[in-house]
């Protein structure tokens, strides 16, 4: 059972409404944490800690519970950094689902994976591929501001490829891969970060958001986001995942999820170019690479590199 249900909230639709309809309402959040689920949940190893804490809503034992999973410093380097890349607000890109969906389709069939795509009416997410039924679906609800169709298509690409290739290789995902996967994948979608572009500005401003979450209630999250040019249905879409697995989200703390994708493509950058095609034979962590010293997959190499070359 995948830890994103084990998070998300079951009312997000309601409590939205509630939240915009008061400007001191804090979201209460319900999810679907019945003691059938819990026990389901509980034979994942890696998730007992995070169910134990976030049952009892302690923020430090969330906290510390979520690194297990969400791997994420706040080092100085890259919250300057960070800065520097949300003093601009960058033009903003409005992509609709249907246009997400045309464009993934396209890629799919020129990678050859054998993936379809559902639009569906859900709340809290932009796309999120089922690797088991080789689907990825999108909210018809998604707003991105700062994200181009291309960008969030490679994003998902990287995911995609990841799954398929471990699966043609025998490679389970690994302890520790999550983070790996969002980091290369956002590598890919900010263009190396050797420039600023829409989507690292906004990669930068979730990292420092997840910095506010931490300390803060959900209402200052928003504000947050809102002073650095995002709309507020946007400012609601970024930074309510903030307070995902908080009940009343008035407290401070944050499962830091957001913040790991962009803690992540920094310590990527600075790894070469084959050692990046080499993370794509599964979902396997950076810690792993050394196991796998060539490239070896259902993708074509060739076709992993020009994904690579796009940036």
């Amino acid at each position: 059972m995948s830890y994103l249900s084990l998070i998300t909230p079951v009312n997000i639709a309601e409590e939205k409404e509630k939240f915009f309809k008061s400007a001191t309402y804090s979201p209460q959040f319900k999810y679907d944490w019945s003691n059938e689920r819990i026990l389901k949940y509980r034979s994942d190893p890696r998730l007992v800690e995070l169910i134990d804490a976030l049952l009892t809503q302690n923020k430090n034992n969330i906290e510390k519970a979520a690194r297990i999973l969400f791997d994420v410093e706040f080092r100085q380097a890259d919250i300057k950094f960070a800065d520097e890349l949300v003093k601009k607000v960058p033009e903003r890109h409005y992509v609709t689902a249907e246009e997400y969906s045309d464009l993934a389709i396209k890629k799919f069939g020129e990678f050859e994976i054998d993936y379809k795509v559902e639009i569906v009416d859900k709340h809290g997410f932009q796309g999120r591929p089922d690797h088991r039924h080789k689907v990825l679906r999108l909210s018809k609800h998604m707003r991105p501001e700062f994200y181009s169709v291309e960008g969030l298509v490679n994003h998902e690409l990287v995911h995609i490829i990841r799954a398929v290739n471990g699966k043609y290789n025998h490679i389970q995902p690994q302890i520790g891969y999550l983070a790996t996967d969002e980091g290369l994948a956002s590598l890919v979608q900010d263009k190396m970060l050797d420039c600023v572009t829409t989507s690292s500005f906004q990669h930068a401003l979730e990292y420092l958001a997840a910095q506010v979450a931490s300390e803060n209630g959900f209402i200052e999250v928003f504000k947050f986001l809102k002073v650095h040019g995002c709309s507020g249905e946007s400012a609601w879409l970024r930074g309510i995942r903030q307070k995902y697995g908080i009940c009343d989200t008035s407290m401070a703390g944050s499962l830091l999820k957001s913040g790991m994708s962009f803690y992540y493509e920094l310590l990527l950058k600075q790894f070469t170019s084959e050692e990046l095609i080499r993370l794509f034979v599964g979902k396997i962590p950076t810690t792993m690479l050394s196991e796998y010293p060539k490239y070896v997959g259902q993708i074509a190499e060739d076709k992993v590199r020009s994904l690579l070359n796009s940036i």
